[in-house]
């Protein structure tokens, strides 16, 4: 495991659920690099659909918006 990366219990916030606890640690990685993956994925959507929707914004007004926002 690379020392950077959080444990999946650290991901998920918690002590594992019995059945996850009982994978061979392996698994638990692979597990771990999923979900790693997935929030980037969903990160990277939610970025997307935050830009895209300042389209419907008028262009002045975005800068602003952006900073209300938190983008």
């Amino acid at each position: 495991m690379v020392p950077s990366k959080r444990s999946l219990a650290e991901q998920l916030g918690g002590a594992l659920p019995e059945g996850i606890d009982a994978l061979d640690e392996e698994h638990k990685q692979v597990l771990g690099d999923a979900l790693r993956a997935a929030r980037r994925r969903q990160a990277a959507a939610l970025s997307a659909a935050a830009e895209e929707s300042l389209s419907h914004v008028p262009f002045l007004l975005r800068g602003a918006v952006r900073k209300a926002a938190g983008l």
